[in-house]
């Protein structure tokens, strides 16, 4: 529940809940079921049913009007004692003005233990006073006179009075003082819980223990800081296992990149020696090591373009020329510039299409480099028969897909999930030392999603590989 909602609650509370305990405690709730504290609701009872007490007196008294002597019997005496005698209530009988008879006790019995508490703390050593609620005169033959009275002692009333008051607001400061220390607990106490867990969970993540997840089901008003805590612990925890993986992937990398520089290098090495030495002697034989010493330099310089390339697309810094390019002439330019390569291991590359003049917006550079590295791997990947590969091109509603297909030696498919994984290389390319860094494909997979499309493997029925990239196709806007 959030904050606001229960103060708001927690102050209609405090406004009801006084209320309502003052209603009781007025009302005789307090008398009426606790037999300790019925001394000073009784003060109300007799301003409450003043009326009824001064009627019920005079229906008692009339029947005896004309025969007023009554009540100077001993009859009268124990009813006035049993029916209109109490702590406040005394009944007096006079004759000649002179006191006969009272039912008043100046010790006040039948008290509780609080009230004889209350009562000696209070100051009765002031003088009685008391007032008549009813009073009835009677002329007797000859020169007497009876009077009968119903008095109230209001010195006993103001006792009881402030005897109320003292328990009414300590009762009531009480009943305050708990209501509100309950609300407080009950405001205060999920948000402690919540700040003991919230800063768990961050101390934990501070101490770099990123698996410590935050569970936090209350809908309150820590709910949302909650889930920000869980989404960055997520969001640090991802990071530091791609840190983790792009560490070991630079230590993958440096030992890759020693071992595919040591090669041509230690040949170049050997090589110049030769010259050097004059083992080459004849001019021809002199243009092959040269020949060889070039085409190790260019090795050289594609693996360390390949690295480059990697790190602009780590750092986002690579930029994409796009242009509106014809799908099918580009096809044609790509098979034309990779066709001599394919054959001069005795393959064959061919081109098939079943589109028109579908058009893409792409970087031609770029994307050609992605059909280099892929035909690249189909030259070194040929299995001992002569090399096929086949690109076909084809179009639907949702772009242009292109496959890719060659019969070489293929991946199992284990593999196929991990092949455009940054310097993967499959345990059969180790086996038949192919060389290669194992990110050639993994760059073709950044550029095509630089380009927004998407690239995968599968296996084909010639025991091949097929390569299939998908494209968004062009649509040129109307010209008005």
């Amino acid at each position: 529940m959030k904050i606001r909602t229960k103060f708001i609650i927690s102050l209609i509370l405090l406004v009801l809940l006084p209320a309502i305990f003052t209603l009781f405690i007025t009302n005789n709730f307090l008398s009426d079921n606790f037999n300790f504290v019925h001394f000073f609701d009784t003060y109300y009872d007799i301003f409450d049913n003043f009326s009824n007490i001064s009627a019920e007196f005079e229906n008692y008294i009339d029947p005896y009007s004309n025969s007023p002597e009554y009540f100077l019997t001993d009859h009268f005496q124990r009813d006035a004692l049993k029916d209109f005698s109490s702590t406040f209530l005394s009944v007096e009988v006079k004759e000649n003005s002179i006191p006969q008879f009272t039912t008043y006790n100046d010790k006040i019995e039948n008290l509780s233990f609080l009230e004889r508490w209350l009562f000696r703390s209070m100051d009765t050593g002031q003088p009685k006073i008391q007032y008549s609620l009813n009073h009835h005169h009677y002329e007797l033959p000859g020169t007497g006179t009876i009077d009968v009275m119903l008095k109230i002692d209001s010195s006993r009333l103001e006792v009881a009075y402030k005897g109320f008051e003292k328990v009414f607001f300590f009762l009531y400061g009480a009943f305050n003082l708990f209501l509100l220390t309950l609300l407080i607990a009950w405001i205060s106490n999920p948000i402690k819980r919540a700040i003991r867990r919230l800063t768990y969970t961050t101390n934990e993540i501070r101490r770099g223990n990123l698996d410590a997840k935050l569970s936090y089901e209350d809908e309150d008003d820590f709910q949302e800081l909650a889930k920000s805590i869980e989404s960055m612990r997520q969001s640090l925890s991802t990071s530091m296992k791609k840190q983790h993986i792009l560490e070991l992937e630079k230590k993958e990398l440096i030992a890759n990149i020693s071992h595919d520089l040591r090669t041509p290098i230690t040949s170049i090495r050997g090589y110049v020696q030769g010259l050097k030495d004059g083992v080459a002697r004849t001019e021809e034989t002199q243009r092959e090591y040269l020949d060889t010493i070039e085409s190790k330099t260019y090795m050289i310089e594609s693996l360390l373009n390949d690295l480059f390339d990697i790190t602009r697309f780590d750092t986002n810094s690579i930029k994409l020329n796009k242009q509106v390019v014809n799908l099918k002439d580009f096809l044609t330019d790509c098979v034309d510039e990779l066709e001599s390569d394919v054959a001069k291991i005795g393959g064959k590359l061919s081109l098939h299409f079943i589109i028109k003049d579908t058009k893409i917006q792409v970087d031609p550079e770029k994307l050609m480099r992605v059909f280099i590295n892929v035909i690249e791997n189909s030259i070194k990947y040929r299995s001992e028969r002569p090399l096929e590969v086949i690109i076909l091109a084809n179009q639907d509603d949702d772009g242009v897909f292109i496959n890719i297909s060659d019969n070489g030696i293929g991946v199992t498919d284990d593999d196929l999930a991990k092949l455009f994984d940054r310097f993967f290389r499959s345990d059969l390319s180790r086996n038949l030392d192919i060389k290669g860094s194992g990110i050639g494909l993994s760059i073709c997979r950044e550029i095509i999603a630089s380009h927004g499309g998407k690239i995968s493997a599968s296996a084909n029925d010639s025991n091949g590989l097929t390569i299939s990239i998908r494209l968004k196709g062009y649509d040129e806007a109307p010209q008005l």
